[in-house]
């Protein structure tokens, strides 16, 4: 049997109650690297399916924000959790913000498809160490090109769009950067015409490639950078703008499930 697991919002596992069958919660489930707070596992047709709340429970206030998930090893101790459930592949959403105003919102129905990353300001490091499968990874391509052709066609068939070559600056939390950060990053990678800014992502692709597993991230972008644009980032705004893109998500999901 095939198992796939998908690291979003809580909200995906509650609106796929409806999809799988067999749900099951594990609750803070404690590894050798952490506490994993939460996750589910269900099962669709003979596809088993996780479900991995990356912040935990909470659909507004993160239980584990993105500053404590590198504090407490919750990176490592999710990932490690997969790892040992043998998942076959892992999807990753999250949100970013853009440094390009050519990117839509995700209000837009446009989902982001990194091929890419770099290590920005306050980047993170995470390792297995003598756990990993491969230490020193290669990371030419650390998205996987077959997920991110699934990811595609699962956007397309959900009547979305995507933009895929995109560059994802790791910047890790919890706060926002700050306007002179934005100025020196848009400097810094002017030669690349598509990018955006994060604090999630980044530290998952990286432990996934050190135990073999690939990783595909769908993105949305839910403001343009500070200094970008007339309105203050705020974690409000990706909340409310978030809510509008809830149905979209599903269905994506539900199409990657259906057509893996």
């Amino acid at each position: 049997m095939k198992t796939i697991a998908f690291i979003a919002g809580s909200g995906l596992a509650q609106v796929l109650n409806k999809l799988l069958t067999n749900i099951k919660k594990i609750e803070n489930k404690k590894n050798k690297y952490g506490l994993v707070i939460s996750y589910y596992i269900g099962q669709y047709n003979n596809t088993k399916i996780i479900i991995l709340p990356r912040h935990g429970d909470s659909l507004n206030i993160p239980v584990r924000s993105p500053a404590q998930l590198v504090l407490e090893k919750g990176y490592e101790a999710n990932i490690w959790e997969l790892y040992k459930l043998k998942v076959d592949c892992v999807f990753g959403f999250s949100v970013v913000g853009s440094l390009d105003k050519s990117l839509k919102l995700i209000n837009k129905h446009e989902f982001i498809l990194p091929y890419t990353y770099l290590r920005g300001f306050a980047a993170s490091t995470h390792t297995f160490g003598k756990d990993a499968l491969n230490v020193h990874t290669n990371m030419k391509e650390p998205f996987n090109k077959k997920l991110i052709k699934i990811a595609k066609n699962a956007i397309i068939k959900s009547k979305c769009t995507f933009v895929d070559n995109v560059l994802y600056i790791y910047n890790n939390g919890d706060a926002f950067e700050t306007t002179v950060e934005i100025k020196i990053l848009n400097k810094l990678t002017k030669d690349y015409k598509k990018r955006v800014v994060g604090m999630t992502t980044i530290p998952e692709v990286m432990l996934c490639s050190q135990l073999n597993i690939p990783f595909c991230a769908i993105c949305s972008n839910v403001n343009y950078a500070e200094g970008l644009d007339k309105e203050i980032v705020s974690h409000k705004k990706t909340i409310n703008i978030m809510n509008k893109a809830k149905d979209d998500v599903l269905k994506i999901v539900k199409n990657i499930i259906i057509n893996i």
